[in-house]
């Protein structure tokens, strides 16, 4: 099965990683897609990338995802949190407007992190 997601953004995640003295902070999107979740990292492209793909503004990094509800209970089951234990987790919110979350909601808080939700109905195009 190949992942695919598409732009809508149902919820982020603020996680912070230490490489040694260095802290660095990074906001995941959690997106849609033909699984549960798909949580990426999105941030803009270097030059060096541009020349390469002039197409490509932004530059994607898949961090995680979950398959379904049991996906997430044996990631639990197994390491006992949901996202790497190197990510420090600042922050996680949600916007129920989107059905997944309530399934996500679950699964965020057994793993301990503090969701934050929100209701906005997306804009129509």
């Amino acid at each position: 099965m190949a992942l695919h997601y598409n732009g809508t953004t149902i919820g982020t995640i603020l996680v912070e990683q230490e490489f040694g003295d260095i802290k660095k902070k990074f906001k995941l999107q959690i997106r849609q897609g033909n699984c549960l979740a798909v949580i990426i990292y999105v941030r803009k492209a270097t030059p060096e990338e541009l020349a390469k793909h002039p197409e490509g503004k932004y530059y994607h990094q898949l961090h995680t995802f979950f398959l379904d509800e049991k996906h997430m209970k044996n990631i639990i089951k197994d390491y006992g949190t949901l996202l790497d234990p190197m990510d420090k987790v600042l922050k996680c919110e949600f916007n129920m407007y989107y059905k997944e979350n309530y399934k996500l909601l679950k699964y965020f808080v057994l793993s301990g992190y503090k969701v934050t939700c929100y209701y906005k109905e997306p804009k129509k195009k």
